[in-house]
């Protein structure tokens, strides 16, 4: 079945952050009411969460101030828009017993596992550079991160793969994961086994990047491995950039073979059609 210009799909967009992560731009009730005039199905939060104690804003989250304005938007919208709770979580192997007892005492609907650092070195810094100065050594401890995270059983969705190209482009050069390809399989026969949903992030077409997180090549390799739970994120800061590229992101899931976007409450996962209406 191929793409038709009349397709309808699932507008879901599971990574958005709001003036309660350090680095947002924007209200909740601004989200949700881009969110409204795009016609979004569901939308989910997912500020930022730090654990480095020597990150400046390791304490900025405030959960109880993060629920209230959840409690308000679902009121507000109640009928009109799906609206999750959910958190992202900087994920580094050192601290996991710390996000393990910071999560089993802040529930949420999801929890997006992201990868920004590596033996507390912010990826392809100076100095990450300095300790894995050739790309495949700099993009193979990000991987190995990556799939730590999903080993701890911690997280619902591994959030921007191939996230390390940010800033890896511009220091070392298109990005090519063909020398990663033995990892990314571990990885992804490893999100098969215990059921962890794949993020397909937009926002690297409007970074350095110039593509999605991950790439389309290793989306294929996911779902050639078994990978079929994808949901998608567009990581928007300010409501212009919410669900941003989303057509486009659906339409190459679709076109590898994916027919269901994955979405969440009370970390119980369910899934929705992709899109409806095909021939």
């Amino acid at each position: 079945m191929g793409w038709s210009s009349k397709a309808e799909y699932t507008k879901v967009d599971y990574q958005v952050h709001t003036f309660l992560s350090h680095d947002g731009r924007a209200t909740m009730l601004e989200h949700c009411a881009r969110a409204m005039a795009l016609g979004l199905d569901e939308i989910g939060f997912t500020e930022h969460k730090d654990f480095d104690p020597n990150d400046p804003v390791v304490e900025y989250f405030d959960y109880d101030l993060f629920m209230d304005d959840i409690a308000y938007v679902r009121d507000l919208f109640r009928g009109r828009l799906r609206i999750r709770a959910g958190v992202e979580i900087d994920y580094q192997q050192w601290f996991e017993p710390d996000v393990r007892v910071w999560l089993s005492q802040y529930p949420f609907d999801y929890v997006l596992g992201c990868v920004h650092y590596v033996d507390a070195r912010m990826i392809m810094t100076e100095e990450y550079v300095e300790r894995f100065p050739t790309a495949r050594e700099a993009y193979t401890r990000y991987y190995e991160e990556v799939l730590h995270s999903v080993e701890s059983g911690l997280i619902d969705i591994v959030g921007h793969l191939e996230y390390a190209k940010r800033r890896g482009v511009p220091r070392f050069g298109a990005f090519d994961p063909q020398p990663y390809r033995d990892l990314l399989f571990m990885l992804f026969d490893l999100m098969v086994e215990k059921g962890t949903v794949l993020e397909i992030n937009t926002a690297g077409l409007r970074q350095d990047a110039r593509d999605f997180y991950p790439c389309r090549q290793t989306l294929a390799w996911y779902y050639e491995r078994g990978g079929r739970l994808i949901t998608f994120g567009s990581d928007a800061h300010h409501p212009d950039e919410l669900a941003h590229y989303l057509l486009d992101a659906v339409r190459m899931a679709w076109d590898i073979g994916f027919r269901e976007v994955a979405v969440f409450e009370g970390r119980q996962m369910s899934l929705l059609p992709l899109c409806k209406g095909r021939k």
